[in-house]
């Protein structure tokens, strides 16, 4: 079995145990992760061309490399992957069993064609108007794509990252699609903060005392909480903007932490943060 399955089932398993309650997601995250890993043998992705003087206004400017939908996407592969993720999902919730029929159905019927869904993975317009149209779960249907194309995804990443000056780059926005971060940890001497992206999983270094969704550094309107015996996890929270972050302290861990799942086993402190009023721009696909 892949050596990445393996960690990750080890990872899963120890979370398990800290966290309970979070048992049925985490169990389910597993199932996804082994799809999503058993197609990787089989991708054929092209190399992703940048052009030279984006790279260079890159840093200068704040251009992220390319833009989501010019990423270039495995469809066969992540057709198979769309099909494998319904069958995992109608175990998961009544909702997504529904929602799942419907698109059963409306493959059957010949009004979804899954090349086109996912080829308009980025197109919410698009999304919206095939939800609207299947009366079912936008969410849903989001996080079905999502989830079938990151594989895809994950392998431009390997062939764009070595363009992209890093160390000059601090800005609160991915360097390579220009997404925002879905969480944040700490990590090193001094605790420094790595941001990473919500679309592509891309990590980067940033500055740490910065709100990045709105780059306000003002300190009296930066705040963090954390839930009773869990300091290593806490919620970043601007008054400026009154979004918010999640960000794990790797320093206070005895592992290295995979943050897809350290995202699930934290989800009450997104119901704190949105209790106390605050928003997340890239909510976590797992809430659904």
């Amino acid at each position: 079995m892949n050596k990445d399955f393996e960690k990750l089932k080890r990872d899963i398993k120890r979370q398990k145990e800290k966290t309970p309650p979070y048992e049925k997601i985490l169990d389910f995250y597993e199932k996804v992760r082994e799809k999503q890993i058993d197609t990787i043998p089989a991708l054929s992705i092209a190399s992703v061309e940048t052009k030279k003087d984006i790279r260079e206004l890159q840093i200068k400017e704040g251009f992220p490399l390319i833009n989501k939908e010019d990423f270039t996407l495995d469809i066969p592969s992540s057709v198979e992957l769309f099909e494998s993720l319904c069958t995992i999902a109608k175990d998961a919730t009544s909702t997504m069993n529904e929602t799942i029929q419907k698109i059963d159905k409306a493959l059957a019927d010949d009004r979804l064609h899954l090349d086109e869904l996912l080829l308009k993975h980025s197109d919410t317009m698009y999304q919206e108007k095939i939800a609207d149209e299947l009366k079912i779960n936008k969410s849903i249907l989001q996080f079905l794509v999502h989830m079938s194309i990151l594989p895809s995804i994950y392998a431009n990443v390997e062939k764009l990252k070595e363009h992209v000056d890093i160390k000059n780059w601090v800005r609160g926005y991915c360097p390579i699609c220009g997404s925002l971060p879905s969480m944040s940890e700490l990590k090193g001497e001094g605790g420094k903060r790595h941001f990473m992206c919500s679309f592509c999983g891309f990590k980067w270094l940033s500055q740490r005392i910065k709100c990045p969704f709105c780059d306000n550094q003002d300190q009296k309107k930066l705040h963090f909480f954390f839930a009773e015996g869990q300091q290593a996890y806490r919620a970043d929270l601007c008054e400026q903007c009154k979004q918010y972050i999640k960000t794990v302290d790797t320093r206070q861990l005895s592992y290295e932490p995979d943050l897809d799942i350290e995202d699930i086993a934290t989800i009450h402190l997104d119901i704190l943060a949105s209790e106390k009023g605050f928003k997340h721009p890239v909510p976590s696909p797992w809430g659904i």
